[in-house]
């Protein structure tokens, strides 16, 4: 059978070849028979008419009459197939030849010999052979028929066309039954494959109808069936991703609902810690006693716990929902060290406690490519917790590298403090959300439990651990373990960042549109402000800051984000509008925002300005921030 030929045609062809086979086979036998058999009857009619001629000629041939033997062959010559007779004496010579001259064309002859013998004398009397002649019977000549083969031919074709007319018959019969039970197999195999075709498309309503009986009855159930199950399955999924959309809608509607609470929360509560912070970084700049000096600076220092508290809930919500991103560049460790513990050198004084730095010297000089800011966000977690639960001795802080090939670093950092130490039991709890050792250390020491939790995700964000070792009263070790990529020389000077400890405030100088609708926000930013030597305008909304900003030049615009009439977004997009429009120089716009999100930082970014500063800051910050347009070098004050 041919490959990949259709079921019709192949039982057709099953159901013809083996038949045909047979038929030939028997049709082969039958013929080959027939044909032996008519062979067998010339060759008996021939050797009879041979020995009958054979045996009426024996007068003629002893008395050498010829004439008899003429007669005699042609009375034998009646015979239509007989070609020639001829008669031989016992020594093989010619007596007589009687032939036709109308031979039959492109037959072939066959010739029969027969001897010519004397018979012995037989007494009519007694009816006896004679005595003489007792001995066998003498050969005295031969006669010879030559008969043509066409009778043969001729009835071999009868033969023939008898055989090829049933077989033909038989054939075309075979043919027609083989047609008819191919099409009553393959036809309900089509329907059937049709059915299939439909389920395949994803129709599952279909059902097959036909009324088949047997095994293709049976199919057909089994299709029906396979429908109804794929039916019910399809609407099992259907209603299993509803309620997976469902979900996945509720679960984003409550993710959103997150981070505008976050972001709301946050606003709410940096606006008017704004106002506290930056009333008592004014007031710590006034004439105080003693004892008012004491009390400015406590509450510096709880309001920036409390800074510290919504700070690590906005990161851990950040790392959470996986919109922490990083900003890898080439720096030095050793600023980046230093700066992390001048940063709480006060709180462990005060507290009696040492804070030292040890380092090895292979770190010195190397510029290593990472995060610097989630670098220092993890070692001062880390260092501010080991103050917090130390209250004897001190903290030491060590920084050990290992070249593990040409430009890869091992870099461990590691703060080891003399403080209460952390049972072995529960120290896998300590890295949890919201979790500390017990609920007396919370109140014994305050914080929100998310510190050492952010510290470690940091840690692994940027591609390391952060494992603890710690005894019960023996102090705590955590250790922070990177592979840093790093080179000795930057070629490219943009991709290095310095660290330092600028903290103290520089005196600017330049023309500044502050723009604020909070009336103690912006008390506290103007004197800020003067304080460091600024010119200070006004506005309370974006319409008005838009308006001035058009009628003189500014060298710097600090912008709130959220205020009536205007918003800071849409007042910075028209102003950006208004410069291209008069081919004038962008004026730096920093937006000054209570919401910390990143997502609301590159959303001012986007909208045009030049940096970002959230609230509540620090006279530090705003100076840093400041710094590159309030220069002498840069400023135009009065333009």
């Amino acid at each position: 059978m041919k490959a990949g030929a259709g079921i019709r045609k192949q039982l057709q062809l099953l159901g013809v070849v083996p038949a045909l086979f047979m038929l030939g086979l028997l049709l082969v036998a039958l013929t080959w028979q027939r044909f032996e058999d008519a062979d067998r009857d010339l060759q008996a009619l021939g050797s009879f008419m041979a020995s009958q001629l054979a045996s009426s000629s024996e007068y003629g041939v002893l008395a050498g009459n010829y004439s008899d033997l003429r007669r005699q062959a042609q009375l034998a010559m009646q015979q239509a197939d007989l070609q020639y007779v001829v008669f031989r004496d016992n020594d093989g010579k010619v007596l007589l030849y009687e032939g036709r001259e109308d031979r039959v064309a492109g037959s072939s002859i066959i010739e029969f010999h027969s001897g010519i013998y004397r018979q012995p004398l037989i007494d009519t009397d007694t009816m006896r052979v004679s005595a003489n002649h007792r001995d066998a019977p003498v050969r005295i000549g031969e006669v010879v028929l030559g008969m043509s083969s066409s009778r043969l031919l001729a009835r071999q074709k009868e033969i023939l066309l008898a055989s090829l007319i049933p077989a033909m018959s038989a054939m075309i019969l075979g043919l027609w039954i083989a047609h008819y039970l191919a099409r009553q197999i393959a036809s309900p195999l089509n329907y059937l494959s049709g059915l299939l075709r439909t389920l395949r498309g994803g129709d599952y309503h279909v059902r097959g109808t036909s009324n088949l009986q047997g095994e293709l009855g049976d199919l057909q159930s089994d299709i029906n069936q396979l429908a109804g199950s794929l039916e019910e399955a399809r609407i099992d999924q259907q209603s299993a991703i509803n309620e997976l959309q469902a979900a996945h809608k509720q679960a984003q509607t409550a993710s959103q609902a997150k981070s505008d609470f976050l972001a709301m929360m946050s606003h709410e509560l940096r606006t008017p810690m704004n106002g506290v912070l930056g009333m008592l970084q004014l007031l710590e700049q006034t004439r105080q006693s003693e004892e008012q000096h004491e009390y400015t600076q406590v509450a510096l220092e709880s309001t920036g716990h409390l800074l510290d508290v919504i700070n690590d809930i906005l990161d851990f919500s950040r790392i959470e929902a996986g919109r922490m991103d990083l900003d890898p560049v080439f720096f030095e460790l050793d600023p980046l060290l230093d700066n992390s513990l001048s940063t709480f050198r006060y709180l462990a004084e005060k507290k009696g406690l040492y804070l030292k730095l040890e380092k090895d010297a292979l770190i010195s000089g190397k510029r290593v490519r990472t995060d610097p800011t989630r670098l220092r966000q993890v070692l001062n977690n880390l260092i501010s917790n080991a103050i917090k639960f130390t209250n004897e001795g001190g903290i030491t802080v060590s920084a050990s590298a290992h070249q593990v090939r040409e430009d890869w670093l091992d870099v461990k950092l590691a703060v080891k403090d003399t403080g209460i130490g952390i049972p072995e039991d529960k120290q896998s709890r300590l890295f949890q959300a919201f979790s500390q050792v017990d609920s007396s250390t919370s109140r014994r020491f305050g914080g929100t439990g998310l510190g050492l939790a952010i510290a470690r995700k940091l840690s692994e964000m940027l591609g390391g651990t952060l494992t603890l070792s710690s005894s019960e009263g023996g102090g705590s070790t955590f250790t922070v373990s990177l592979r840093l990529f790093f080179r000795n020389e930057v070629s490219d000077d943009r991709e290095i960042v310095l660290i330092g400890n600028d903290d103290a405030p520089r005196t600017l100088n330049g023309l500044v549109l502050l723009v604020e609708d909070n009336e103690v926000n912006l008390m506290v930013a103007r004197r800020i402000l003067e304080q460091m030597g600024v010119t200070v305008v006004t506005a309370v909304n974006g319409r008005e800051a838009l308006a001035k900003a058009e009628q003189r030049d500014f060298d710097c615009i600090l912008m709130d984000v959220q205020m009536p009439v205007m918003d800071g977004m849409e007042a910075t997009r028209l102003l950006r509008q208004w410069e291209r429009e008069q081919g004038r120089v962008p004026m730096p716009v920093i937006a000054l925002t209570a919401n910390a999100m990143e997502e609301e930082r590159e959303r001012c970014l986007a909208a045009g300005m030049n940096a970002h500063l959230a609230k509540p800051f620090r006279r530090q910050q705003l100076s840093r921030v400041l710094t590159p347009y309030l220069t002498p070098e840069r400023a135009q004050s009065g333009r």
